[in-house]
C-alpha cells in the first residue's frame, strides 16, 4: 500500500516557513542566541521563533499551529476538515507548559491542549497525541503510516508543537546538558544540547490526488525501540535505536545499504552522540552521509522529529545534503560520514531517526519524490 506525505509546512527559528529555513540551512545560518537566564552563570543558547510569524488572536501555541496547519491545508485539492476518515495528531513533549507558568495548570493537560488545538483549526472529535519524549514527532510519522495502513483512517494530519519554555530550560540545566555555547552536534567538543522552539505540520494519504503540488515523499517503514537503559541516559550500546531501525528496515523490506542519508536526533551532548555513532556502526550504515539540525535552531522537543524530517526530505528533493552545523572535528567517530559540508547528492531514501528519555528510539524511512 503506497503512503504518501504532502502539504508539508514548518515555522522555525531560521523561518515562517520551509523554503525560508532551509535556505537560512544552505547557508549555514544559525538561529541560536545567547539569552540571560536564572539560575545560569552563563547565558544559555536558545531558538526562538520570531513573534512577527505569528498572525491572529489567541495564545502563542494556538498561533504557532495554526500558521503551519493552514498552510498544509490550503495546498490540499479537497478541505480534510469535512473529511470523516481523516485523523488529527499532535506530537508534542509539553504542550502549552507556558500556561502552567501563568497559573493555569488545566490548559497543560495534553489531551485537553490537543483537542482545542483540532477545534481552533476546525476539526471535530477528539485529536491523537502522540508524547514520547523527544521522539514523538518522529513517533507520529509511524503511528499516521500505521493507522492508515490497518485502515483506520484514510488521511492522518500530522502537527508537531514545542515551545521553548523556562520550564524546560529549567529542567535542562538542573541535569547541567546545557551546552557552554551553541550546540555542535557529533564533534569531538561538543557539551551539551542548545533548546529550540517549532511547530510543523503534514499530511499522510493514500490518495496521491490529495495533493495539489503532487506529494513531497513516500513512507517507506518506521520502527522503535525502548531500551530501558536510564531515565535520562541513553544505551552505552545504542541497543534502542538499533532495534528501532531494524524494525523500520524489516517492514519496508530493505537491508542498511538501501540507505542513501541519515538525519540523525544529534542533540550535542556527549552521551546521545556517542550513542548514535555506534549504533550506526552495528547497523552497518558507515557508507551513509550523516548530519543534525540541531546546530541551526535547537533542540525542538517533540517537535524535532517532524520538523527535522520536513526539512531533510526537502533538501534531498533538491539534490543537497545539509551540512551538519557545529561539528569541525570528529576525530572520535572515524566510522561515520559526518557532513561538514553541504553537498550534493542524486539519493533519495532518508532515514530519519530520534532518541529520547526513557530509553525510547523511533526511525522512520521516507523515499524523497522529485517533481
Amino acid at each position: 500500500m503506497e503512503i504518501l506525505l504532502g502539504g508539508p509546512a514548518c515555522l522555525t527559528p531560521l523561518g515562517p516557513d520551509l523554503p525560508t529555513t532551509l535556505a537560512a540551512m544552505r547557508a549555514g545560518t544559525s538561529a541560536l542566541l545567547p539569552s540571560p537566564f536564572p539560575g545560569s552563570e552563563k547565558p544559555v543558547h536558545v531558538g526562538r521563533v520570531d513573534d512577527v510569524w505569528l498572525t491572529g488572536s489567541g495564545r502563542r501555541s494556538q498561533r504557532m499551529i495554526g500558521r503551519v496547519v493552514r498552510h498544509t491545508l490550503t495546498r490540499l485539492t479537497r478541505n480534510l476538515r469535512t473529511e470523516p476518515r481523516t485523523c488529527f495528531i499532535l506530537a508534542t513533549t509539553k504542550g502549552d507548559v507556558k500556561a502552567l507558568e501563568q497559573g493555569r495548570p488545566e490548559d497543560t493537560m495534553l489531551p485537553v491542549f490537543a483537542a482545542r488545538m483540532g477545534a481552533a483549526q476546525g476539526f471535530s472529535g477528539q485529536p491523537i497525541v502522540v508524547s514520547s519524549a523527544c521522539i514523538s514527532g518522529t513517533l507520529a510519522i509511524k503511528f499516521a503510516a500505521d493507522l492508515i495502513a490497518l485502515g483506520e483512517f484514510d488521511h492522518a494530519l500530522v502537527v508537531g508543537f514545542d515551545e521553548a519554555s523556562d520550564f524546560v530550560l529549567s529542567g535542562f540545566l538542573a541535569l547541567h546538558a546545557m551546552a557552554t555555547e551553541g550546540c555542535e552536534p557529533f564533534d569531538d567538543a561538543r557539551d551539551g544540547i542548545s533548546l529550540g522552539e517549532a511547530s510543523a505540520s503534514v499530511v499522510l494519504s493514500r490518495d496521491r490526488s490529495l495533493f495539489q503540488e503532487g506529494a513531497v515523499a513516500e513512507y517507506v517503514g518506521g520502527g522503535m525501540g525502548n531500551d530501558a537503559n536510564h531515565i535520562s541516559g541513553p544505551s552505552r550500546t545504542g541497543e534502542g535505536l538499533v532495534r528501532a531501525v531494524e524494525a523500520a528496515l524489516d517492514s519496508a523490506g530493505l537491508t542498511a545499504s538501501d540507505v542513501g542519508h541519515v538525519n540523525a536526533h544529534g542533540t550535542g551532548s556527549v552521551y546521545n552522540d556517542g550513542m548514535e555513532a555506534i549504533a550506526f556502526g552495528r547497523l552497518g550504515l558507515g557508507h551513509a552521509p550523516v548530519n543534525s539540525y540541531k546546530g541551526y535552531f535547537g533542540h525542538t522537543l517533540g517537535t524535532a522529529g517532524l520538523v527535522e524530517a520536513l526539512i531533510a526530505v526537502e533538501a534531498l528533493r533538491q539534490g543537497i545534503l545539509l551540512r551538519s552545523l557545529g561539528a569541525t572535528n570528529t576525530t572520535a567517530m572515524p566510522d561515520m560520514d559526518i557532513l561538514k559540508e553541504n553537498r550534493d547528492t542524486s539519493r533519495d531514501l532518508l532515514l530519519k531517526t530520534s532518541s529520547g528519555f526513557g530509553g525510547c528510539n523511533a526511525a522512520v524511512l521516507l523515499r524523497a519524490l522529485r517533481s
